[in-house]
């Protein structure tokens, strides 16, 4: 009988990967985009978004050299509420009214996944 090895996601990794995804949407960087810096597929890119793979020690590179990424954030840092703040306030003065509940609402959604995700 075969044994179905069931691959759990590293909670660190899911992590990362999800800051990731939101440092890119708060960042307006398309996934293609990303994926070509890195030089890897898009498929290999959703991988690590998912947190299945880790961020590498040269995407992390990259990430800071290019995108001018603190790490912090991608990692669980303190720049969490100053990050969202900033983009906040640039977000309001570019956007109406309702494209800015938009804006928030998906950011709060964020922020409670990861609240759910922390407790599993």
């Amino acid at each position: 009988m075969k044994s179905i090895s069931k691959r759990t996601r590293n909670p660190a990794n899911v992590f990362a990967g999800r800051n990731l995804k939101y440092f890119m949407d708060v960042n307006d960087i398309q996934e293609e985009q990303l994926a070509a810096s890195f030089g890897i597929e898009p498929d290999s890119l959703q991988k690590i978004l998912s947190g299945r793979n880790a961020i590498s020690g040269p995407y992390n590179y990259i990430l800071l050299n290019e995108y001018n990424c603190d790490l912090n954030f991608i990692y669980g840092g303190i720049s969490y509420t100053e990050k969202v703040n900033i983009q906040l306030e640039v977000t309001k003065d570019k956007i109406s009214d309702s494209k800015m509940n938009e804006a928030v609402s998906r950011e709060l959604h964020y922020l409670a996944d990861i609240l759910v995700n922390m407790s599993e």
